[in-house]
């Protein structure tokens, strides 16, 4: 609620009393008195008593009228009107003038007419910044005729002064639209709008200070928006930001040393062979991982207890896929199908025959339906859960390929060296991105924006897809032969993370490229990272037949995500695997 700005300060209501010296005093004029000085270091305002003094404790290079006059704001919206009249008083500014204050107090009152007469009046400095405004205006005004369903004014201030202020033919149609709102309820909701006893006058309000100099009217909520500005500075250089930055405005945001706690929060052991992949459900509920003893397990992420163990397929399972909803799961094997999984029941609902080769990958589209598959035998494949195979088209062996639902893109990375990149409407060829040396695997970050690239030579590329630019490297993990997946991280993405052969996980900050960590959690090669925000946590999957659990911080290093207890945070050695070189079809496909 906005509260008056005037009035007597003798009834103090929160707290605070004034003395008689300040009552006695008279205000001065809006911001055009300075502070001067004694000899003895008292400032003093000209005009006030000189029994009326106050101590500068320090120098500030900020302008004194603007830092009171957005005290005086938060103290209005926070509802302490006798402290800003007192300050008022003693400062001799004022929050707005007369003008401002009128121009306010008649929006807020759907006093239409008083405010097309002072909008003259407030400095708005151009033609069309004032038709502007006055459109933001009659614009209201015309929606709550229609509330009160006097549609003939409404329909006069339509015809003769909304169609005069704007050119925007479609949106004068849809303001006469509006008229055949049978009810109030209904035009609230076909215009977006919530009525005159909601917020709307406030937002038109809002909409205004655009056209009004900041000097006569302060922006809204002007020192909110500076400490949010201050906050999200703090959180952009935090090299570790793991976790939402509080609005504890006593101390400067800190996240912890480390991205990741020195100690595992657990290790799943499920699997009879290699895991060679994870991931995470939309929601976090559930982490699935697939494994070279051809079964895929659902874990609950709750505690990591199994949930399914999902067994069909002949053939090593290599890709995992969930579907928008988190309702289903895809698995693709070197058996050459895809299969089809109910996540609450754990059965398999459909299997998918149509590659000739080892499918290598598969991802969703935009619904429960329709899902993508590429693979080794030179097709990238459509399918329909309902009807099968519903396009192809012929494309080089895809070793990966990740969908970018917001740009409409596929990328597909070839057994050699290429990202092939195609319209995803169309699967038509747009263009080709280039590596020095062959491709592992492709992560996409969660805005579409960048691409990772896993090569075989040990680096780690990320790409601006915008620009088509190679921007930031990678490096210090071992990567050979065999396929690794690396994945973005963090809040916002703000990490890059990868395994290695030798079983380190590696962490970089994704902006400046430093390696923040190096986490030694398995014995044998880690072949795939999968992280999630909702799960707090980061998945790695290895040779030695295990996952390991990474719980990222949530702010101080004594405020762990604890989902387990302490028996089961710290990972035994793990049981040895068989050795073996032939990691799967497509690892040996890239060799």
């Amino acid at each position: 609620m906005t509260l008056p700005l005037g009035g007597s300060a003798n009834n103090i209501s929160n707290g605070h009393t004034s003395s008689s010296e300040h009552q006695d005093s008279q205000p001065l004029s809006n911001g055009n008195s300075s502070s001067t000085s004694n000899n003895n270091g008292l400032c003093r305002f000209p005009g006030q008593p000189q029994q009326t003094s106050r101590t500068c404790l320090r120098k500030s290079p900020y302008n004194e009228e603007q830092v009171v006059r957005l005290i005086m704001q938060e103290l209005h919206d926070r509802g302490f009107v006798d402290t800003l009249n007192l300050l008022e008083r003693e400062s001799g500014f004022t929050l707005e003038d007369e003008p401002i204050s009128r121009f306010r107090a008649s929006i807020l009152a759907g006093n239409w007419s008083e405010v097309e007469h002072t909008l003259s009046s407030i400095g708005i400095d151009s033609e069309e910044n004032r038709n502007a405004a006055l459109f933001a205006i009659k614009k209201q005004q015309f929606l709550e005729l229609l509330e009160d369903r006097k549609l003939k004014q409404a329909l006069l201030i339509l015809q003769n002064e909304l169609s005069t202020l704007t050119q925007d033919i479609p949106q004068l149609h849809r303001l006469s639209s509006l008229l055949m709102c049978p009810s109030p309820e209904e035009l609230q909701t076909a215009a977006s709008w919530d009525g005159s006893e909601g917020r709307s006058r406030f937002s038109v309000l809002e909409s205004l200070q655009s056209y009004i100099s900041p000097g006569k009217m302060v922006p809204v909520h002007r020192m909110e928006t500076l400490f949010n500005q201050a906050i999200e500075w703090q959180s952009e250089v935090c090299e570790r930001h793991v976790v939402p930055a509080d609005h504890d405005l006593y101390t400067d945001h800190v996240c912890a040393s480390s991205v990741f706690p020195p100690e595992l929060l657990i290790t799943l052991r499920g699997h009879t062979d290699e895991v060679w992949y994870v991931a995470f459900s939309p929601d976090g509920r559930y982490l699935a991982s697939a494994s070279r003893d051809k079964t895929c397990i659902l874990w609950s992420t709750k505690d990591y207890s199994l949930v399914h163990k999902l067994e069909g397929h002949e053939g090593e399972v290599s890709y995992l896929s969930w579907s928008p909803n988190g309702k289903y799961l895809l698995s693709a094997s070197t058996d050459k199908t895809i299969r089809l999984w109910n996540v609450a029941s754990g059965e398999c609902m459909q299997t998918f025959a149509g590659h000739e080769e080892t499918a290598s990958s598969c991802k969703w589209l935009d619904d429960e339906d329709r899902f993508i598959t590429g693979s080794m035998d030179q097709k990238i494949l459509i399918w329909s859960t309902k009807s099968n195979i519903i396009k192809q088209i012929s494309s080089p062996r895809v070793h990966d390929m990740v969908i970018s639902l917001e740009c409409g893109l596929l990328l597909a990375a070839d057994n050699r060296t290429s990202i092939h990149v195609y319209d995803l409407s169309t699967l038509t060829f747009l263009y080709k991105l280039e590596e020095p040396t062959a491709i592992m695997s492709l992560a996409l970050s969660s805005d579409s924006k960048y691409c990772l690239t896993e090569l075989r030579n040990g680096s780690l590329h990320m790409w601006d897809l915008e620009t088509r630019t190679r921007v930031r490297d990678f490096s210090g993990h071992i990567q050979g032969s065999y396929v690794i997946r690396c994945t973005f991280a963090g809040l916002e993405d703000r990490f890059v993370a990868t395994g290695s052969e030798d079983g380190t996980l590696f962490v970089w900050n994704r902006k400046t490229g430093r390696l923040l960590e190096r986490l030694k959690s398995h014995t044998k090669s880690i072949n795939g990272c999968a992280w999630s925000d909702q799960a707090a946590a980061l998945a790695t999957a290895a040779d030695d037949k295990t996952i390991c659990i990474w719980p990222a911080y949530r702010g101080a290093p004594s405020d762990l995500i604890s989902k387990n207890n302490a028996s089961q945070n710290l990972a035994s050695s793990s049981t040895s695997s068989a050795d073996g070189d032939d990691k799967s079809m497509i690892s040996n496909a890239a060799q």
